[in-house]
């Protein structure tokens, strides 16, 4: 008879359990390294599975990223997950460390990345924007008072 994937992730983590598991076994199945999933086809059909390690860590096969769990919440964060990368499994810390300042993360070279130079809008660009509308509005409404009156049409000549 066949695994399928859902058996094999229970199994899994069954196998790596050590004390009762943080999360349900039906959320681990839907989890997934969201590293991954960015990197797509790079890992298959199903990519970014995650496995319970040491009761506290989802760790992904696929990009080798470590997720811990807080409180029973997952820390699914890319920046989290490159923070405890190089950290061998057998040296993680249980529980996690609490959170802190997340890290910088290089972006790849396909990514091109843009940071606005200000973030504050340019409040003398937003004044000029303004008055030009006024003004605009003020030359509409005076070419509307000074239109003079329609001509009345001359009557027809009728034979």
């Amino acid at each position: 008879m066949a695994v399928t994937p859902a058996k094999e992730g229970k199994r899994m983590a069954k196998k790596s359990e050590q004390t009762v598991s943080p999360i349900s076994l039906d959320l681990l199945e839907i989890l997934r390294d969201p590293q991954a999933i960015q990197e797509g086809a790079r890992h298959g059909a199903d990519p970014g599975r995650l496995e319970l390690v040491r009761g506290s860590w989802l760790v992904s096969a696929d990009t080798g990223y470590k997720y811990p769990i807080r409180d029973g919440i997952p820390v699914m964060l890319i920046e989290e997950g490159a923070r405890w990368k190089d950290t061998p499994v057998d040296a993680l810390p249980v529980p996690p460390p609490p959170a802190v300042e997340p890290i910088a993360v290089e972006p790849r070279a396909s990514e091109t990345v843009t940071a606005p130079a200000d973030a504050a809008p340019n409040v003398a660009l937003l004044v000029a924007i303004g008055l030009l509308v006024l003004a605009l509005l003020v030359l509409i409404g005076r070419s509307r008072r000074h239109t003079a009156p329609a001509e009345a049409l001359p009557e027809p000549l009728v034979p």
